[in-house]
Parts: structure tokens; C-alpha cells; sequence
């Protein structure tokens, strides 16, 4: 339950600032690294283009995969929110 608030809070903050992004956030690069430029998909690593912001979230927060780990301790809750919206707004492949 007190997680689910603090993804509710997080959202609130991130939808009441109502940040257009005229440039990408600069944690976005850490994405690139593994997942392309693009975002479709690199080597090992899965297009992350295309996915719901809830599935982004949560794979920066609850449902972190292992490789993703030390990438996402490194964010806040407001970057992996950012993150997660700026993502999911983008063109779909």
C-alpha cells in the first residue's frame, strides 16, 4: 500500500508540473546505452518503444529487471517517472 502511494504521489507530481519536453531528459542516455538510440532494441536488450507507461514504471521501479538494477538505484522517483512518460509519448515504432 505505501508503495502504491508513492507511485500515485510521484504521478501527480509529474502530471501537476506538466513539463513539456523540448529535449529529451538527459537520463534517457542511460536507456540508449542498452537499448538503442531509438529505443527498438540492441544485442540482448528489448525495444522498451512502444510500451505502456505502467510497464515502464514498473521495470524501473517494482518489476526491475537484473541487468537494470544498478542503472535504476542510481534515479529518483521523480527521473524514473520523467523517464517512463517521456518514453511512452514517444512515435510508436
Amino acid at each position: 500500500m505505501k508503495n502504491k502511494l508513492r507511485s500515485i504521489a510521484v504521478l501527480w507530481v509529474v502530471l501537476l508540473a506538466s513539463v513539456a519536453y523540448a529535449q529529451p531528459p538527459t537520463m534517457i542516455k542511460k536507456c540508449q546505452g542498452c537499448h538503442g538510440k531509438q529505443l527498438t532494441g540492441k544485442k540482448k536488450n528489448p525495444s522498451i518503444a512502444g510500451l505502456s507507461y505502467e510497464k515502464l514504471y514498473a521495470s524501473l521501479t517494482s518489476d526491475v529487471p537484473k541487468k537494470m538494477k544498478r542503472v535504476t538505484a542510481k534515479l529518483t522517483e521523480i527521473q524514473k517517472a520523467e523517464l517512463s512518460e517521456y518514453i511512452f509519448k514517444l512515435d510508436k515504432p
